[in-house]
């Protein structure tokens, strides 16, 4: 890649190679790597299409098809997902959210009508804490318990919590078999995976 690649001509570049290597959705790829990479929406690569990326933004690039031409999930690539309209920071600490999940975190929020309610929620198998988050900030009177048996997903939870601002979480390491709770719960909601 020289300095005459323009936005859009990497994105024509990408999305043929990333046919090429056989991967799902090629332009929504590389589209969201520079977005990654520029710091900006999709929508504004299209605003800017003759914007010639500087050294440092094409290195990362080509770090980044590297990556993915090897297919390696995106949501690795990148660090993060949009999950219920919260930033979760994502590493190979944890499984990638799926956007089916977002529905089971919509039906508590349709089951339970009052915000306000103070309630006890355990989520089980919390990972990178996408769930517990999203009901933490739906219901913020409520006390979310998340356990999981991973140290290392439990640690990417708190700093997920701690990136969206939510304080109302307990997170703990814990296996679900042997997890004996000191108080009863309103609700308990899990998405193991690939249930």
């Amino acid at each position: 890649m020289d300095t005459n690649w323009t936005i859009g001509k990497l994105i024509n570049w990408g999305t043929n190679y990333f046919a090429e290597k056989g991967i799902d959705s090629p332009r929504l790829n590389i589209e969201t790597m520079l977005a990654n990479i520029l710091n900006c929406q999709r929508i504004d690569l299209y605003l800017h299409f003759d914007y010639v990326p500087i050294e440092m933004e094409l290195a990362k690039l080509r770090d980044f098809v590297k990556r993915r031409a090897k297919h390696e999930p995106l949501q690795y690539i990148i660090g993060e997902v949009n999950f219920f309209g919260n930033n979760i920071k994502i590493d190979k600490r944890a499984l990638i959210p799926r956007p089916e999940t977002e529905l089971l975190v919509q039906m508590v929020v349709e089951l339970i009508k009052d915000k306000d309610k103070a309630l006890k929620i355990l989520e089980v198998g919390t990972g990178s804490g996408c769930i517990a988050i999203s009901l933490a900030k739906q219901f913020p009177r409520s006390i979310i318990t998340a356990i999981d048996i991973s140290s290392e997903a439990i640690s990417l939870a708190t700093e997920n919590a701690e990136r969206n601002q939510i304080g109302n979480i307990e997170f703990k390491v814990a296996d679900f078999f042997e997890y004996e709770p000191l108080k009863k719960f309103d609700i308990i909601v899990s998405n193991p995976p690939y249930v």
